[in-house]
């Protein structure tokens, strides 16, 4: 297990122990989270013959966010998200050496990055005096960079290859999912979320060789993940 579940699950069974007194007059609050982002879908698929493919491998993220206390049930958010993951071609290299016996394939690529704006709302659920749930929603603009991809051997006689151009586009994402909240004192508060996060960002003139033969055109990039961190927030008064 990677530290930074560790570290979330210790932080969430603080969650549950500690008593929640929320204050009546707290107006707003700004935090910072740190976690996981694991690639689902399309955004994950490793098949070269899915155009949507992403080749994604599970990723990180990093939120800079604030909510303001409409009343004490409902709170507008906003989040300002950056996600990095890796492209995992391994398959894809191996799938061009099975088909090419005694032929060997190197591949390199780079990152996606995702950079998201999220406004939104949040519900508090009483389950109990000590603990609340908080079903949220949000929805804004997103920019998006896909990794380059190349893939060849190099063997002259072989004609077999692949690659994709890295480039950038933008599209619209959207985010829904659970958050906790255990108050550390009067100030401080840890506000750990659950989240499922999709969208579809147009990355255009993306160059795609296959076989040497080259073709340039839009990139739907579809993209999808569950995402989860630890969090700490700063309410103010």
């Amino acid at each position: 297990m990677k530290p930074t579940s560790i570290i979330f699950l210790v932080l969430l069974g603080m969650g549950f122990l500690k008593a929640q007194t929320d204050p009546q007059n707290a107006k707003f609050y700004i935090g910072a989270s740190f976690g996981t982002s694991f690639s689902l879908g399309d955004f994950k698929d490793t098949d070269i013959g899915n155009p949507d493919a992403g080749f994604a491998d599970n990723g990180t993220k990093f939120d800079l966010y604030g909510g303001f206390y409409l009343n004490d049930r409902v709170t507008l958010t906003g989040t300002l998200r950056y996600q990095t993951f890796d492209a995992d071609i391994g398959g894809l290299v191996q799938q061009f050496s099975e088909e090419n016996p005694g032929i060997s394939f190197s591949g390199s690529t780079g990152n996606w990055d995702v950079y998201s704006l999220l406004i939104g709302i949040a519900y508090k659920v009483n389950i109990s005096k000590k603990f609340s749930v908080f079903p949220r929603f949000g929805m804004g603009p997103m920019i998006v960079n896909n990794p380059g991809i190349s893939v060849s051997s190099p063997d002259v006689a072989i004609t077999e290859n692949f690659n994709r151009s890295s480039e950038s586009g933008f599209g619209i994402n959207f985010e829904i999912g659970i958050g906790l909240k255990t108050n550390l004192g009067k100030h401080f508060a840890l506000m750990p979320a659950f989240t499922y996060s999709g969208g579809i960002a147009t990355i255009k003139d993306v160059v795609a060789t296959t076989d040497n033969i080259t073709a340039t055109g839009d990139f739907d990039a579809r993209i999808q993940s569950f995402n989860l961190g630890i969090s700490i927030a700063y309410r103010f008064y």
